[in-house]
Parts: structure tokens; C-alpha cells; sequence
């Protein structure tokens, strides 16, 4: 079956995500959606994702989805951080106009984790009022969640919050490091031998609550005996310690940023190939991808050691008061020790 056919909707989004890879990416004019669903049908697509920015902003979605299924699409999803969604409604009136399944966005556990990453104070409880209304329906919904250094520790609680909602696939997505993740990369990229198992340890837990899993973005050789999901459009950089490595034909390798920052210390070759993901490829077509990246320019070094003397400081350290004052101090030590002041 062709890949799912994406139809982008527009390139506004209500969230401002701190990791957001498409921001400052170039906005070229958009075909009429109508004519890019009728596009995907003439290419033999069944299915259909619309994608944005946050094609929920979109007024006529609804339309699209009608036109969508008029013109015989089997499956139409839709790519979403679920705010605008949230409306009284609006769920409803999308899945009668023929929407199938929905794929979210959802960074943490609880409103504190999701709302940072998203800037935008409430959007945890809107997208969780948009995944329980699109359950209520019946609507399949897959869920992403980016990896990344403030986001790591609280994966594995995520796992039975999604089970407990009916989240069908759950994929975990290193972060691109494009737009704003490039931006601020020191804050928001940690390394990967240190989050990557926190990574695995809740996508076993989802596994064993019965969701389909995913780790995306990430070297092969740190992925483990888990079951795991490779696929994935980013070609990466490679060092000396890849060559020979069995899994080198289905690794994604590593950001050259990454590399320059950190080194190839934590590469290691294979003698196996990991297992492939047990998740199904209709749920795997569910997951939309990142869109559109910006482009920005990231500091190499020559080296991880000449990277480390260059990471970037919150000030300037200074002494303190007491030990800069002019004024003189007689310690108390004198009257106990009179023999400190002889000097004779």
C-alpha cells in the first residue's frame, strides 16, 4: 500500500513549543488542499493525513474531510496538539464529517511537563479533553512525544496515562535539532546514553499496558534488546567506530551537532541487528512526522573538547563580598590562642 498521502492546511499554530523544529522554516505558498487530496487519489493514496502548523486552525477542515472521503479515501487522519480541538464539539462534527483517527502531540504526564514544552498555559488539559472526546467516538489516536532533556525523566509515567485513555500507538521522537532546538541546543539536547533508557523503560511499560511502541531518531547500537521501531526520514552522521556494524543499513546515525558537541564515545558496532517494532504498519501510517524544518546554524567545533570550552554560562562568577572588603577582621581565634599573636 503507497505511503499515506499529507495534505497541508496551512502553517499557523496556537502552541510555541520550546523544541519547535519548524520554526522560522520557509512558508511557500500552499496548493489548494483540495487539489493536493485529488493529487494523492491520482497516485493511488487510500489514506490521507492534513497536516499544518495546527490544521485544526483551519475553519473548512471539516469540508476537507468531506471532500476527502467524497473522493474515496479509506482512512483520513489528522495531525494535531489538540487545543483547537478542545472546543465543545468540534471532535464530534469532524468524525461525522469522516475523520478516522488523530495523531497528537502530548510531552508530559501532567500540565506542569506538557505546559512548559508547549509555552502555552492549559494546553495540557485541552489535548487531554480532545483525546477522551475522540475516543468517546471511536477515533484510533496515536500519540507523540519528544525526547529531550527536560522531558526524559517523566516518560514512564506517561505509559499508563496513555493505556488508561485508549491510545492505540505511542512513538517517542529524538528532537530534531532545527529552529528552535537548534537555538537552544545546550538546554534542550542532553546525551543520548542518558535519556535513551529512560526512553525504553516507558515504552516497555506501554508495551506490557498493550500499546504499540516506537523509538525514532536514535543510534541503533543504543537502542538495546527492545523491541524497537527504526524507521525514520533523517539521514545522520556516522564516525569510525559504525564501520562494520551490523545494523548500519537500518541506523539513522547521529546529528553532525550532536556529534560535534558530544563525540562518538557513545557508538558502539553491533553484532545484531535490533528487532523490529510489532507495531502494525496501519498504525505506523498514522504518525505524520515532523513537517517542514527551518534551517539554522548550529556552532561546530573540531572537537567534543573544544565544544565543551565554548558551552555557554548563565553570568559571571565573582567573589564574594567578605572576601574582597578592605576592612580588616581580627579573628576570635586571637583571645583564645594568644600564642597565634607572639612574634617574638
Amino acid at each position: 500500500m503507497p505511503a499515506r498521502h499529507h495534505v497541508r492546511v496551512g502553517w499557523a499554530c496556537d502552541n510555541q513549543c520550546v523544541f519547535c523544529g519548524q520554526d522560522g522554516a520557509p512558508q511557500q505558498a500552499l496548493a489548494d488542499p483540495r487539489v493536493a487530496l485529488a493529487q494523492g487519489r491520482a497516485a493511488g493514496a487510500s489514506e490521507v493525513n492534513f497536516v499544518g502548523g495546527e490544521p485544526a486552525l483551519e475553519p473548512k477542515l471539516g469540508e476537507l474531510i468531506v471532500h476527502a472521503r467524497t473522493l474515496g479515501y479509506l482512512a483520513i487522519g489528522l495531525q494535531s496538539n489538540g487545543r483547537a480541538l478542545a472546543e465543545p464539539g468540534r471532535v464530534d462534527a469532524l468524525v461525522d464529517a469522516g475523520l478516522t483517527d488523530l495523531h497528537l502531540s502530548i510531552h508530559g504526564p501532567r500540565a506542569d511537563v506538557h505546559d512548559y514544552h508547549t509555552g502555552v498555559e492549559g494546553s495540557f488539559e485541552a489535548g487531554m479533553r480532545t483525546l477522551a472526546a475522540a475516543r468517546r467516538r471511536g477515533v484510533t489516536v496515536v500519540v507523540t512525544t519528544v525526547l529531550g532533556r527536560s522531558s526524559m525523566r517523566t516518560l514512564a509515567e506517561l505509559a499508563p496515562l496513555l493505556a488508561g485513555h485508549g491510545v492505540a500507538a505511542w512513538q517517542i521522537t529524538w528532537l530534531r535539532i532545527a529552529g528552535r532546538a537548534a537555538d537552544a541546543f545546550d538546554r534542550l539536547v542532553p546525551r543520548l546514553a542518558l535519556a535513551v533508557p529512560f526512553a525504553l523503560h516507558a515504552l516497555d511499560r506501554a508495551q506490557r499496558l498493550g500499546v504499540a511502541v516506537a523509538l525514532v531518531g536514535v543510534p541503533a547500537c543504543l537502542m538495546g534488546p527492545v523491541a524497537v521501531h527504526l524507521h525514520d526520514d533523517r539521514s545522520g552522521a556516522f564516525s569510525d567506530a559504525c564501520a562494520g556494524c551490523a545494523a548500519r543499513d537500518v541506523c539513522v546515525g547521529l546529528a553532525p551537532e550532536y556529534l560535534a558537541r558530544f563525540g562518538p564515545e557513545e557508538l558502539h558496532r553491533r553484532t545484531d541487528v535490533p528487532i523490529a517494532s510489532a507495531m502494525s504498519p496501519a498504525l505506523a501510517r498514522m504518525f505524520a512526522g515532523p513537517g517542514v524544518l527551518a534551517e539554522r546554524t548550529v556552532t561546530l567545533h573540531p572537537s567534543a573538547a573544544a565544544a565543551r570550552l565554548h558551552l555557554p554560562q548563565l553570568g559571571k562568577s565573582r567573589p564574594a563580598v567578605a572576601e574582597v572588603t578592605a576592612v580588616e577582621r581580627k579573628s576570635d581565634a586571637r583571645g583564645l590562642f594568644p600564642q597565634l599573636d607572639d612574634e617574638s
